[in-house]
């Protein structure tokens, strides 16, 4: 089994979401002089590579400590959206094969990751259309993956991409990398977030395991 790594390190002062509070990562204790180390994290819930699930826009829907393992593991899929910089993503850029099927996730590659730690990653990225997330929506998946920072554009008046893969019981992970090293099918995707209470998002260690 091979284990790829879609995860962005977590480190201070680290990229952020605009107008999110920063990441710090200090360590209190050190061998030399305490004997041992031990180190604070200080963040916000979606701060790097994170999930966001219903309770972000819902107060109704449960919060990441009711939620089970399963709901953040499954087969993956990748879809190449590569042409996509600064539009709207469409049904037509994420069709999955014909036969596809059994898939959890579905992980859409627009290479934006290559713009991470630039004043452009949180710019004008690929985004999805309301119709993109009703077809992601019709196709009984867990969850989808971008190596973007939003479905939804910067500084958007509404949510509409989040509300409508929420509303069809999907997960959305956030700020992925390294998709070209996955296959475009036949592997494990793997996203489990820290058990906060009443959370609605957390950083998490994304992977993929090809068997």
């Amino acid at each position: 089994m091979r284990v790829i790594d879609l995860t962005h390190v977590m480190r201070t002062d680290m990229p952020v979401y605009p107008g999110d509070g920063p990441v710090l990562v200090h360590k209190t204790h050190i061998v030399d002089r305490d004997g041992f180390a031990q180190t604070h994290l200080a963040t916000n819930t979606h701060a790097g590579t994170h999930i966001d699930i219903a309770s972000h826009l819902y107060d109704d829907a449960p919060g990441l400590d009711w939620l089970g393992p399963d709901n953040f593991t499954g087969r993956g899929a990748v879809v190449e959206c590569l042409a996509c910089d600064g539009r709207l993503i469409e049904p037509a850029d994420i069709a999955v094969p014909e036969g596809l099927g059994g898939v959890d996730f579905i992980l859409i590659r627009t290479a934006w990751d290559r713009h991470w730690e630039t004043e452009k990653y949180y710019g004008e990225y690929p985004v999805l259309s309301k119709t993109a997330c009703r077809y992601l929506g019709g196709l009984e998946l867990k969850g989808i993956g971008l190596d973007t920072p939003s479905p939804d554009s910067l500084g958007a008046n509404s949510l509409v991409a989040h509300e409508t893969l929420f509303a069809h019981g999907l997960v959305i992970v956030e700020n992925l990398c390294n998709l070209e090293e996955l296959p475009s099918e036949g592997f494990i995707f793997s996203c489990l977030p820290l058990r906060l209470r009443d959370t609605e998002a957390s950083p998490v260690r994304a992977v993929g395991m090809v068997f």
